[in-house]
């Protein structure tokens, strides 16, 4: 059994994708270790979101819970751009593993990410020169993926760094991490016909579908079903990102779909909790009129201390609300710590994922409430066409 833990839901969900895409059978849970049998297991952490000592001790906890047998083969999940805590939580799995080596690869050459000569680019262009370097949590400042990834470790004495060998690595001798290049699709999996029990395996869900390929022998993927989801949604909107505000105005003009934005009062950091929770209910019966909408906090990006966490409070209780009082049937999140905090609080902890809609947007069911689907995709991905009855 495989079993892979992710420091965030869409890259779980991503990860749950490649292996319906292979037609296996998956068990999804979130900050726990789902009980059905299945043939992959995906633990959504939300520990990118946190702090460094929290993504230590989430990951060794699930690595601890997750080792139950000397056949399971324990996968970290990582950022394609190597954002999160990545040598922490990689620390973690080992320290419960065992492993004393570690081949990480998060490139996707697919989506143009590729590493040469020991640096990361986007296309042609490098890491630090696109907008990763203005990410706000994890800002590049370099695209050297070793100092990349001991920056984010807060290390600053290299006397304590983890060793990692970049460059064309092929064999895996001394304890260490091991990146190796990475330009095409075939030289993702190159690296695994020398891997060893020992080495613990990390990277991209496009490293992780080579895996499947070669070490476990999945078989032929099976192609993904298109679907129509025209009523009966709720769309949450959990990011400023441009391509998610074009989705809502096409939504809007070309689907008749009601858009809700939160009031101005409500985009500061102390509001009258009377009046949002008032607000919220108000928006029951708009809902019911048309059986769908789509809600987003702001059209620009909104800042004041602690925004971030009490504007997904804030959407965690619309979307509780309307969950509740509404015969929602789809669910459908963009951004992953939206989505992440919107489970949280609704303590849906186990998702059945059925479909592949594309890679990296996933439809699921919640354990809790079988009658509702849940799909959620990353912030920076577009939605599947048919969604609303948009084309693409």
């Amino acid at each position: 059994m495989i079993t892979v833990i992710a420091d965030d839901l869409t890259g779980a969900a991503e990860i749950a994708g490649v292996c319906l895409r292979y037609g296996l059978k998956v068990a999804f849970g979130l900050d726990s270790v789902p009980e059905e049998p299945a043939d992959v297991v995906v633990i959504a952490t939300d520990s990118r979101s946190g702090t460094i000592d929290g993504a230590y001790r989430i990951h060794r906890l699930m690595a601890t819970k997750a080792s139950t047998s000397d056949d399971t083969l324990i996968f970290k999940k990582v950022d394609s751009v190597l954002r999160g805590y990545i040598v922490q939580e990689i620390k973690a799995v080992m320290s419960v593993t065992g492993k004393s080596k570690v081949l990480l690869q998060p490139a996707n050459p697919a989506a143009g990410r590729c590493i040469r000569d020991g640096k990361y680019f986007v296309g042609d262009t490098l890491l630090e020169e696109t907008g990763f370097s203005a990410d706000p949590d994890f800002p590049a400042g370099t695209s050297e993926v070793a100092e990349l990834l001991n920056e984010r470790a807060l290390v600053g004495d290299k006397a304590n760094q983890f060793p990692i060998i970049t460059g064309d690595v092929r064999e895996f001798q001394e304890k260490a991490i091991y990146l190796p290049d990475c330009s095409s699709e075939n030289e993702l999996g190159l690296p695994l016909a020398n891997w060893e029990p020992d080495t613990l395996l990390a990277g991209s869900a496009a490293f992780f579908e080579q895996v499947l390929l070669r070490i476990t022998g999945a078989k032929k993927a099976v192609a993904n079903k298109s679907i129509d989801i025209s009523s009966s949604f709720l769309i949450v909107c959990g990011t400023a990102h441009p391509q998610g505000q074009r989705f809502l105005e096409r939504l809007k003009t070309e689907a008749g779909c009601p858009i809700r934005y939160f009031p101005s009062q409500f985009l500061q950091e102390k509001i009258s909790e009377g009046e949002f929770s008032r607000w919220a209910k108000s928006l029951i019966p708009d809902w019911k009129w048309s059986n769908k909408m789509a809600i987003s906090v702001s059209q620009s990006k909104v800042s004041f201390p602690g925004s971030s966490s009490l504007l997904r409070l804030r959407m965690d209780e619309v979307v509780a609300e309307l969950v509740k009082n509404c015969p929602v049937q789809e669910l459908l999140i963009e951004g992953g710590a939206t989505a992440y905090s919107v489970l949280n609080y609704l303590k849906w902890k186990t998702l059945i994922p059925e479909q592949e809609l594309e890679p990296g947007v996933v439809r699921m069911r919640v354990g809790r409430k079988p009658s509702l689907y849940l799909t959620i995709k990353p912030g920076s991905y577009s939605w599947p066409s048919g969604i609303a009855g948009i084309k693409n």
